[in-house]
C-alpha cells in the first residue's frame, strides 16, 4: 500500500481515552481490513516504523499486531513482516465466481487450530497409530452396564419424551453433590449445580458471563486448546502463566494481580491437559487465597479430577465463593454422552443458568437419567478400573520412550492421566517431526495448539488412551525413528 494510502489509514489516537492505545490501533486496523480499506495481501508497516509515526512505544504496536494475528486478520512471518491475510482471495479462487459476503469473512477470533485439530483427528482413519484424541480407552468398557441403565430409563416416558429442567435432572444433581462432598467440597448443594451439555459448554457460559470483549484473563501456558478457542471467540485477551511439574505457577499469578485486574483465572489443576500435572495442596490454597484477596474469580476445569487418585480437594473446596467449578463424564464414561456440570456461587448461578437456557434450554433428560442410574450401578468400580488402565498404559509408554527415544527428549513425569507432554531439543521442531512421524505411520498433536500467544514449537502431546494398548510401544518406536532421522543419527 502506498504511503499516501497508509496516511489515510492511520488511526487518530485519543490519549485521554480509557481504551488502551494498542486497542485503539487494533480496532482501527481491524475495521479497515474488514471494510476493504486495507486490501488482502497488503503489507502493514514495520512495527518500529508505525510506532514512530504514531508516537507510541514499539511494544504497543506489537500488541496490536498480535491481536490482529490471533483474529486471523493478518499473517506474520519472520523476514517478511505482517500482511493482511490472503485467505479470502484464495477462497474466492477455490469457489470460482462470486459468493455472498458473509461466506468470505475471515475466521474472526477462531484462528487455525479448529481446522488443524479436525484434520489430525481424521488421520486416525488412515491406518496410523494416532496419539491425537484424548478419549477414554475401549477397556475397561462401561457399555454393558450403561446399556442396561439406558434400557431401564427407556421404560419411563417422562425421561424419554420431556425437555426436563434447565438446571438439570434433580437426582443427577443430588448424586453430583454427594460425590463432590466426598472430595472435600462440603458446602455444595443441589441448588448450585447446573447440568451441562458437556463441560466445554460451561467454559463458554463462564467466559460470556464473567467478561466482555477486550477484557484480560489469566490462563495456563500451555492450556486446553478448546478453552483457548472459546476465549478468542469471546474476544478475551489471555495473560499466559507458565506451568511446572506442580501445575500453574501461582507466584506468577500473584505478580500479575499486583498490577492488572483480569476478569477471571482459568486453570485445570488435576491431571492437566496437556502436561498431566496435578497442583499440590499448598499451591491450591495459595491460589485460592490470592484470588479471594484480589476479588478475581477462578474457573476451575476439572474433567480428569475423579481419575487423579490421591489428589488434593478441588479449588472449589478452598474458595467456594470465588470458584466456578466445571467437570464432565466425558473422560470417565464416554464423550458421546455430552453430560457435564458446573457448580457456581449463588451470586452468579442465575446468570450462568440464563446463558445455559439461551444455548440449549436443557441437556438431554434421557441421557441424564441413564447416567444417574449408572452412577449407582457401577460407575465407581469403572473409574477404579480406568485408573489402573491409565497407570498400565503410562508404564508401557515410559518403557518404550526409554528404549527408543534419545535422552535429549524430555517428558513430563506426572503419572496416571491421559497424556504425555514432550519437550524436544532445539534442533527438533514438533511440526517437522509430525510430518516425519506420519511418513512412518504415527501421529500426535503438536504444541502450538496449546499456547495462547506464541510458543509450543518444541513441544507435543501424546494421548495414550485412543491407541490400542498393544500398539503404544510400536507407535512410540516409530516416533523415535522419526526423531533419529531428523537428527541424522
Amino acid at each position: 500500500m502506498s504511503k499516501g494510502a497508509w496516511g489515510a489509514a492511520l488511526p487518530e489516537l485519543d490519549r485521554s481515552s480509557i481504551v488502551p492505545l494498542y486497542r485503539q490501533i487494533y480496532e482501527h486496523l481491524r475495521d479497515a481490513i474488514l471494510a476493504g480499506t486495507l486490501p488482502e495481501s497488503s503489507r502493514l508497516p514495520p512495527e518500529r516504523a508505525l510506532a514512530q509515526r504514531l508516537g507510541v512505544n514499539r511494544s504497543t504496536v506489537v500488541h496490536a499486531y498480535r491481536e490482529l494475528a490471533v483474529d486471523g486478520l493478518i499473517e506474520q512471518r519472520v523476514g517478511s513482516g505482517s500482511r493482511v491475510t490472503a485467505r479470502l482471495q484464495a477462497t474466492r479462487r477455490e469457489r470460482g465466481g462470486s459468493v455472498p459476503w458473509w461466506v468470505t469473512l475471515p475466521p474472526w477470533r477462531v484462528g487455525e487450530f479448529p481446522m488443524v485439530l479436525g484434520e489430525l483427528a481424521a488421520k486416525q482413519e488412515e491406518g496410523r497409530i494416532s496419539f491425537v484424541q484424548g478419549v477414554a480407552p475401549d477397556e475397561p468398557s462401561p457399555l454393558p452396564a450403561l446399556a442396561e441403565c439406558f434400557a431401564r430409563v427407556a421404560r419411563d416416558p417422562r425421561c424419554v419424551l420431556s425437555y426436563g429442567d434447565s438446571e438439570g435432572y434433580e437426582p443427577l444433581r443430588l448424586a453430583i453433590v454427594e460425590r463432590m462432598r466426598a472430595r472435600g467440597c462440603t458446602h455444595v448443594h443441589a441448588g448450585g449445580v447446573i447440568v451441562l451439555t458437556g463441560s466445554t459448554q460451561g467454559i463458554m457460559i463462564a467466559a460470556q458471563s464473567l467478561a466482555e470483549p477486550g477484557d484480560e484473563i489469566i490462563v495456563e501456558s500451555p492450556s486446553y486448546p478448546g478453552a483457548l478457542q472459546i476465549f478468542r471467540m469471546c474476544g478475551l485477551r489471555a495473560i499466559p502463566v507458565p506451568m511446572d511439574d506442580e501445575g500453574m505457577r501461582v507466584d506468577h499469578v500473584e505478580a500479575i494481580l499486583r498490577t492488572r485486574r483480569p476478569r477471571f483465572i482459568y486453570t485445570m489443576p488435576s491431571l492437566h491437559n496437556p502436561t498431566n500435572a496435578t497442583m499440590n495442596v499448598d499451591r491450591r490454597e495459595r491460589l485460592a487465597t490470592i484470588a479471594r484477596r484480589a476479588g478475581v474469580p477462578i474457573v476451575e476445569d476439572d474433567p480428569y479430577g475423579p481419575l487423579a487418585d490421591g489428589a488434593p480437594p478441588p479449588l472449589l473446596a478452598f474458595a467456594p465463593d470465588h470458584v466456578i467449578y466445571l467437570s464432565s463424564f466425558s473422560k470417565t464414561i464416554a464423550p458421546s454422552l455430552r453430560v457435564g456440570w458446573l457448580i457456581a456461587p449463588a451470586t452468579v448461578a442465575e446468570r450462568l443458568l440464563l446463558r445455559k437456557q439461551a444455548q440449549d434450554m436443557a441437556t438431554s433428560l434421557y441421557v441424564q437419567a441413564a447416567v444417574t442410574e449408572y452412577l449407582a450401578a457401577g460407575y465407581d468400580a469403572h473409574v477404579a478400573a480406568l485408573r489402573d488402565e491409565l497407570e498400565t498404559r503410562r508404564r508401557i509408554a515410559d518403557d518404550a520412550i526409554a528404549a527408543h527415544w534419545p535422552p535429549a527428549i524430555r517428558v513430563n513425569p506426572a503419572r496416571g492421566g491421559f497424556y504425555v507432554w514432550v519437550t524436544t531439543p532445539r534442533e527438533v521442531r514438533a511440526r517437522a517431526l509430525l510430518d516425519q512421524a506420519e511418513r512412518l505411520g504415527a501421529s500426535f498433536l503438536f504444541g502450538e495448539a496449546f499456547f495462547a500467544a506464541s510458543g509450543g514449537d518444541h513441544h507435543f502431546r501424546l494421548a495414550l488412551t485412543a491407541v490400542p494398548r498393544a500398539l503404544i510401544a510400536e507407535g512410540i518406536r516409530r516416533i523415535g525413528a522419526a526423531i533419529a532421522q531428523m537428527r541424522g543419527t
